[in-house]
Order: C-alpha cells, then structure tokens, then sequence
C-alpha cells in the first residue's frame, strides 16, 4: 500500500474532483461514514459521543460523523473549535445538522461523554498549533476519553514521524484512502492508536506514481524440484573480533534458517577455534588477523570470491584504523552482491562514505540503525527517526546503493528513489544480535539470486514476523536475538500463505 505526504494527498484529491468529477461532497460523506463505521467496530458500547470539529474539510468529515451518529440513535453533541465561519461542504454539514435541530454546543462537559471524535486538523495542517485549538487540544487529552481522530491526530504533520506538542492522544485514527507517513513513523504513530484506511472512492492507481510504499507481503525465493545446495547461494559472512565472534555466528546461523545453500564464515584466524565450536551446517575460513582482521584477509577475500554468491561484512568486526582499509578493499574488489553492517559501517564512515560511488553498477547495501546513519550522513538522529523514509531514499540515491534504516521502523531505499517501510517486529527485539541476524538473513536471499529489492523486502518481512512469532512463545522482556532464528521456519509459512494479522485495519 502507497504512504503519501499531504501535498501528494492534496494532489489526488484535486485529480479525483477536477479530473474525474466525483463530487467533493460525496467524498466527504464517505470519508464520515467510514469513521462511523469505525467508531462501531473499535467502540460499540459507546452511545455518547462529543464532536470537536475544525473549520476546513476535516471539520466538515466530523460533521457528517455528528449526524450520521445521531440519525442512528446516538447522543451526540458537537462543538467548533475554530468558530462558525465555515464555507464549502463543510457549511453545508453544518447547515444540515442544524436542520435536524442539533446546534453547536457553547460549552462542552467532558463527563457526559463516553467518546471523543477528533476533527479539528486534517493533512493539510502544518504544525504547530496556535490559538484557541490549543484549549481544545488540551481538553481532549485531559478528559480521560477514548479519541477517535480523522485522519490524522490534530496537532501532528502528516509528513513527519515528530511529536508535535500540543497534539491529539487518539486511540484510533481513521484515514482516508491511503495512510500518512505519521501513522507509521514514531513516535508520531504512537499517538495514532490503532489505525484504520477507509476507501473512500478515489481511483487506487491515482497513487501509482509515488514511491513510497509499506511492506506488506513478498515474494518467496523459488526452489525448484531439481535443486540442490549449490543452487540455493553460497554466501560468505565476514566480520568477528575477540569478544565479539557472537555477532557474525548468529549471522551465519540466519542465513542457514533463511536458505542459503550453503553458508561460510570468515574470521580472524586465531579465533577459528571458537568459531568451529559453535558452527554446525556452515563452514568457517580463517583469515589473516590477530583478534581482528587485517589488511591482508581483504586479497584471500577477493580470490576466493567467485566461489560465492553474496557476502556480508562488519558483524563484530570491531572499529579500528585497518579495519577502514579492509572495507575500502571490500568496497573496490568484490565484484558480487556485498552487504555491509554494524562496525563495517562504523569503518566505512570513518574512511569515507565517497567511497560507496566505487561501486556503481554493482549491488551494495547498508544496513545501519540510526546511529550508524548519524555518523554515515552526518544528520542528527532525531532528525533521522523523524523523518526515516526521506532520510534513506536521499541517501541511496546520492550514494547509488540500497539502505535498510533501522529504528523501531524500518526503511528500505533503493537507488531508483523507492522507499519501502517496514512496520513489523515488536519492542521485544530491542536486544543485542537482532540486527546480526537481520544481516544473515538479507544476505542469504541476496545470494539466492532474486531481484535486490525483493530479497531486502523479503528478509524484513521475516525478520519482523519472526520476530513476533517468537515473542508470542516467550515473553518480551526474555526474548533473545537466537529465539528469532528459531522463529523463521513459521514466519516463513506465514508469509507464503498471507496468515499474518495486518498492521492496520481496512474499511473497503
């Protein structure tokens, strides 16, 4: 499903009136009903509702939702925020509800509400908020009663995942054909309640032009009757330092559970041992280095590369002076898929991010979290959480490489300009190793040969459901990174039977 930006929204929204002729106003009174619809589903015991309507179009939508509620035998009662001075459709909604006796309230007792619909700002608004819908704001939040927003929550930006102060706290957030970034970034998101997208009647491909998508489903890898190991990829997977040789073998561990044919590992050769003492299905092979790699493993690297079909680098590689001139090797001589993480992007930032245009033409992808991609782009890291997709998408495209940026979401950018965002997983994976795992996973459907942006698509897909499986046989407090590997078996079959409960709920 595409996410939009309110300008883009905006743009639909003119397309679908002035191009195609659907009238603004029965828009609107789909854009009501939904949030009736809504209400009865997340709500039922809820006879009792206060309307707190703003000037514009989103007033307008919480008009409809006052007197569709009260023709069904609710107790309604509405205020506006922003005064009287409506026009448009919204006048019209307003001039019904009076029709039907029901005028504006003067003063509003919270108490004799079960129910509160917000409908002061919509898309269109920019933050912050000013005037006597601060009070009104204020007063929602302060009443103790379940909110019910449309569209988005009054007081954040549509565009941003920044928690604007004052802004809604909404247990539900009902929008419009298609969702917002803010109902998905955080930790604007977390203010958004459960999320409903209500089809409204706007023509779906109106959207297709824009590249900005949430992950919902994958293609699985195909794994013919004919196959065998040498078929299914040969990845290779560098990195390790002394007390830190857990990270790359429960990378080579995910990568075995995700269908690698075939899995190596390569480590400094003194720390062979404990790595052959925890390797089971993969291989290891020992590379030049004393407790970390050196310069030297880079050239047993790339003579041994055409034996594989996709490496991975930086698993506790460790931060250090030769490790940027291992990874400036990496960069320039491996010919296949190569996929850097953790302390491999710790070295690339300190070496240099330019050197990624080496690559061109060949697939690289980065799989930072947000510290890492404060110290690879120089932005600062709530500027990055606040604005995951653009900060990815900008980044990939300048530097010609794919980027997994992870935070409690996750973007996926290609060099084409496509973003793609991941909303699964749970808190519980806020645990050391989670993103070694994600790495071995990645770079194990990398080698399977499928398109770039289908593997990476794949693989956080995976990881999040598996993620969410494995919570549900344990406890989030007691996760740990292994239980997700474990949990990959499932989330695979999930995945290729469409099982998995979505991230938001949808009124066609």
């Amino acid at each position: 499903m595409k996410i939009l930006k309110a300008q883009e929204m905006a743009q639909i929204d003119r397309q679908a009136i002035e191009g195609f002729g659907i009238p603004s106003l029965l828009l609107m009174e789909k854009a009501g009903l939904s949030v009736v619809e809504a209400i009865r589903r997340e709500f039922p015991d809820a006879r009792k509702v206060l309307v707190v309507a703003g000037r514009g179009n989103n007033g307008g939508d919480g008009l409809v939702v006052a007197r569709h509620l009260h023709l069904l035998g609710y107790s309604v009662g509405y205020v506006l925020a922003l005064g009287e001075e409506l026009k448009g459709d919204a006048l019209l909604q307003y001039k019904l509800l009076k029709n039907l006796g029901l005028e504006p309230l003067k003063e509003v007792d919270f108490t004799k509400y079960e129910l509160v619909v917000d409908a002061i700002f919509g898309t269109g608004f920019e933050p912050p908020v000013r005037g006597q819908a601060v009070k009104w704001i204020e007063a929602i939040n302060r009443s103790g009663l379940p909110v019910v927003s449309v569209d988005i929550p009054s007081g954040l930006s549509a565009d941003s995942g920044r928690l604007f102060e004052p802004s809604v706290r909404a247990n539900a957030t009902v929008t419009f054909q298609f969702p917002k970034l803010c109902h998905f970034l955080h930790l604007a998101s977390k203010s958004c309640g459960r999320l409903y997208v209500a089809n409204i009647g706007i023509p779906a491909w109106l959207a297709q032009g824009i590249n900005r998508e949430l992950i919902t489903k994958a293609n699985l890898p195909e794994r013919p009757p004919d196959a065998h190991k040498g078929k299914m990829g040969h990845v290779l997977l560098i990195g390790g330092s002394t007390g830190k040789t857990g990270a790359v073998i429960m990378s080579a561990k995910a990568s075995t559970r995700a269908g690698a044919g075939l899995v190596s590992v390569g480590i400094p050769e003194d720390l062979n041992p404990i790595i052959e003492a925890s390797l089971v299905e993969e291989m290891s092979i020992p590379l030049k280095g004393k407790g970390r790699l050196s310069e030297e493993a880079v050239s047993q690297v790339l003579e041994l590369q055409e034996r594989f079909s996709a490496l991975g680098v930086g698993m506790g590689m460790d931060r250090y002076e030769e490790g940027r001139k291992v990874i400036r090797g990496l960069i320039e001589g491996v010919e296949k898929p190569l996929l850097i993480d953790a302390d491999g992007l710790n070295n690339l930032a300190d070496a240099g991010v330019e050197l990624l245009k080496e690559r061109q033409g060949r697939i690289t992808v980065l799989t930072p979290h947000v510290g890492e991609f404060e110290r690879l782009s120089g932005l600062e890291k709530s500027y990055i959480q606040e604005n995951l997709t653009d900060c990815a998408v900008e980044f990939a495209v300048k530097y010609g490489c794919y980027v997994v940026l992870k935070s409690s979401r996750t973007a996926l950018a290609t060099p084409e300009g496509r973003v793609f965002l991941s909303v699964r997983g749970t808190p519980a994976m806020a645990k050391g190793g989670v993103g070694d795992v994600l790495s071995g996973i990645l770079t194990a459907l990398l080698g399977r040969g499928m398109e770039t942006e289908e593997a990476l698509k794949l693989g956080l897909l995976l990881h999040g459901i598996a993620g969410e499986v494995a919570t549900t046989k344990s406890h989030r407090e007691s996760l740990k990174a292994t239980d997700l590997i474990e949990a990959l078996p499932l989330a695979y079959n999930l995945i290729e039977h469409e099982a998995f409960e979505p991230s938001f709920s949808y009124l066609p």
